[in-house]
């Protein structure tokens, strides 16, 4: 075509000079730097990376422009994915290997190194820099790619990256460490054992400690369980008590109060106690299948005198937490040395508790013969202390005994008068029976019929929670009854044996009226109405 002086012919012919530059000119490093800020920067920067024809260097400095890139239009680390993922896989491997390796690549950027790092190292409460975040990001998805040394190495950078602060970094980027973690299973959790400190906040020690748990193999939890009871030794000791004492020290003379020495001690002395019991020990919890762990929770739990500075009240908080960190996970032939704990009444309330708790857990028949005199104590002076003794023993036995015992049970139940029974003594009888399989309904049926007002009481609260229709009749001819209940905490609504089957009798009809509801078809629409004739 010919082109006359003054003919504009720069639109035509600007797209084939840069169609031929990027085809033949020489592009530099220098090119990729400049098109990281420009509008169609990013799309030759993708040119590059993804053309054989370029040497390997620029392809690398190429994808890891798109990391390095500051920009709210162009998401640089998915344009690097689709780009590597479309290449062919002895490409792809050789250039995700040479940006994880290289000097100024992958793992120096997450480590905050090189030309494109922050220029201000964040602080030990800021948040990570977007650089060590974007390519934290970039590692995690091109790691698939690379060759086995090399994604060891990126796994490796990955997790790393998050346990240098876990509590701060958790939840940075487009991949959480709990989804980094899981994606990468076994190989990702050994760092994780190292991430474990007496210093990292609670819940941070809680969640590391349940991704070993589900994730690691057995040497990696074997490693947990004997990092994490390091830890609770070292919460216990003088030098993190004095960490918490000057941390707190600080923290308030950096608000502008100020904190005399008992306030200090008292302050330190409740976060220790926070650290152990929300942090050390429900992270054993999660280890609990662990012997070391199983022996140090049994250790704390049958301490009973406390060391100072540890007051009686925090080292009840600490038996307490450390049986219901044992749920599940009691060691085999701790079953007596729990029962033990659970039958002393010098034993505070709540450790007695968990403790019966732990012994239900067991299934042990053997402890039944220890269980019946306790079960079936008289409590004619409604002394608070054998009842409720009474109560998690009877309940405890009920739980391992199940439907054979609940015959002989009910027959040594001490009756008459003069016997005192709480209404949540008798109320947790019934729910336990309720629990029982097969259900020893007909059993429970002919205490209805029990001239004691106590097994009454124990059968109407049973079909309170799960009696049908056909139980009715019996409940409703029992509503006009007088007969007192005796004991602890009856209110008025529960006052009389009468006032009970009243209320059963309404939780009878009220399910068996939602299930008439749930059960009756939709009613079909009206027809519609016939069109009027026309006039």
């Amino acid at each position: 075509m010919r082109i006359f002086p003054g003919f504009n012919a720069l639109p035509f012919v600007l797209p084939v000079l840069l169609s031929m530059c990027l085809g033949g000119c020489a592009i530099t490093e220098a090119d990729i730097e400049t098109w990281k800020g420009t509008v169609r920067g990013p799309g030759r920067i993708v040119a590059v990376l993804s053309s054989p024809r370029y040497h390997d260097e620029l392809r690398i400095r190429a994808g890891l422009a798109l990391v390095e890139m500051e920009r709210s239009d162009v998401d640089g680390v998915a344009e690097l994915q689709s780009a590597i993922r479309a290449l062919g896989e002895e490409d792809r491997t050789h250039i995700v290997d040479g940006m994880a390796q290289s000097p100024t690549g992958l793992l120096a950027l997450m480590r905050g190194e090189g030309a494109a790092a922050s220029a201000t190292p964040p602080g030990p409460n800021d948040p990570p820099p977007p650089i060590e975040v974007r390519a934290k990001d970039a590692t995690f998805l091109l790691l698939q790619y690379a060759s086995p040394a090399v994604r060891q190495q990126m796994t490796d950078g990955v997790v790393g990256w998050f346990t240098v602060d876990f509590n701060g970094r958790n939840l940075s980027g487009s991949f959480s460490a709990e989804q980094v973690v899981r994606q990468l299973g076994a190989p990702a959790c050994v760092q994780l054992v190292t991430a474990m400190s007496a210093r990292i906040p609670q819940a941070a020690l809680v969640q590391i400690a349940l991704l070993i748990s589900q994730l690691g193999d057995d040497p990696t939890k074997a490693s947990a369980g004997a990092r994490i009871v390091a830890i609770e030794h070292e919460m216990e000791g003088a030098e993190f008590g004095t960490w918490l004492h000057d941390r707190i020290a600080n923290q308030a003379t950096a608000s502008g109060r100020t904190l005399d020495a008992a306030h200090l001690t008292m302050a330190a002395e409740l976060n220790r106690e926070g650290f152990i019991n929300q942090g050390a020990l429900p992270a054993m919890h999660n280890l609990g299948d662990q012997p070391t762990v199983q022996a140090r929770l049994m250790e704390i739990v049958q301490t009973t005198t406390p060391t100072p500075p540890t007051t009686a009240q925090a080292l009840e908080d600490r038996r307490v937490t450390a049986l219901q960190a044992l749920e599940g996970h009691a060691p085999a032939g701790s079953t007596q040395t729990l029962l033990s704990i659970a039958l002393n009444t010098a034993s505070p309330d709540r450790v007695r508790d968990y403790a019966f708790d732990r012994v239900a857990d067991a299934h042990d028949r053997s402890v039944l013969p220890q269980l019946w005199p306790i079960a079936t104590q008289v409590n004619a002076e409604n002394d608070h202390t054998i009842w409720r003794a009474r109560w998690r023993v009877g309940a405890l036995l009920l739980t391992i005994g199940g439907a054979d015992v609940v015959q002989e049970w009910f027959t040594r139940l001490p009756v008459g008068e003069h016997i005192r029974y709480a209404q949540e003594e008798l109320h947790g009888y019934a729910e336990r029976l309720a629990q029982i399989r097969p259900e020893p309904t007909a059993i429970v049926r002919a205490q209805l019929a029990s001239p004691d007002w106590a097994h009454q009481a124990i059968a109407l609260f049973y079909f309170d929670r799960g009696g049908t229709m056909a139980d009715l009749p019996a409940l409703q001819a029992m509503t006009t009854s007088t007969t007192a209940t005796h004991g602890d905490h009856w209110d008025a609504a529960h006052a009389t044996i009468g006032a009970i089957a009243g209320e059963a009798s309404s939780s009878i009809m009220q399910r068996a009226a939602a299930a008439s509801t749930d059960a009756a078809p939709a009613t079909p629409a009206p027809a519609a109405p016939a069109p009027a004739p026309a006039h």
